[in-house]
């Protein structure tokens, strides 16, 4: 019994595992997409990661955006705190 309870068991394991990375694979990076900041209530293309801006650590704030072309808004891209180098 608990030898087909282990095989079972293992077998189910890989098969979420199989899954998850199939699922994984499929979906989109977002921090390919043209990347924004947000000012005030607008938002304007950041530009290049490492040679017009860096991304600062900060708890609580976000340092670019994303459109979402399915739902029409910007989401959050990458957490931190926007910090111009040029």
């Amino acid at each position: 019994m608990t030898q087909n309870l282990k095989l079972s068991l293992m077998t189910l394991a890989v098969v979420i595992g199989a899954g998850s990375a199939i699922a994984s694979s499929l979906t989109k990076d977002h921090r390919e997409e043209t990347q924004y900041y947000k000012y005030g209530n607008n938002y304007y293309e950041a530009g290049i990661e490492g040679y017009d801006y860096e991304c600062q650590f900060d708890h609580f704030g976000t340092c670019t955006y994303y459109y979402d072309a399915a739902t029409g808004t910007y989401k959050s891209s990458k957490a931190g705190k926007i910090v111009w180098i040029r």
